[in-house]
């Protein structure tokens, strides 16, 4: 008897222990018009092209582009662009390669939202560094066109 629980106990702790190891990421078809928005951003932002990466964003005065951390929310076209602004000080125009892990998206009506983890490669301060990020956002469609209502980006172990 006693054998048994422990055999069940043991199968049991084994099988919370290794489920998570043995998760996969998420695969989904991605909704074209929603991973070209992003790609569009993604390469406005490497060209460092302001303009070119608010194009991708709402023009509604709720536009929002949230961070990491404290402090890292910004409002509006003039808060958005003001942190990328800033972003851009950080690195060169057109170093900066992103390569996809996996993204997942959904649409309803006038609304979609994606989720996704993508790496970002740079050469900074004579060294190629490498982050992971984790993305989400979601988007409104403006005269036929999708656009980011809200941005959401995280690095992953981040400080």
């Amino acid at each position: 008897m006693y054998a048994m629980r422990g055999f069940v106990l043991v199968t049991a702790v084994c099988g919370a222990v290794a489920s998570p190891c043995l998760a996969e990421s998420p695969k989904t078809v991605p909704l074209p018009g929603v991973q070209s928005l992003v790609e569009r951003h993604n390469k406005a932002f490497d060209a460092q092209d302001l303009e070119g990466v608010m194009a991708t964003y709402s023009s509604s005065p709720g536009a929002v582009l949230l961070g990491t951390g404290a402090g890292e929310a910004y409002l509006g076209g003039e808060g958005i662009s003001a942190a990328y602004a800033q972003f851009f000080t950080k690195f060169k125009p057109n170093s900066i390669s992103f390569s996809n892990q996996w993204i997942s998206t959904g649409a309803s009506g006038n609304i979609a939202w994606f989720a996704m983890t993508t790496t970002m490669k740079a050469p900074i301060d004579q060294e190629t560094r490498e982050r992971a990020f984790n993305m989400s956002g979601t988007l409104q469609k403006e005269k036929g066109q999708w656009r980011f209502v809200s941005m959401h980006f995280s690095r992953l172990g981040a400080e």
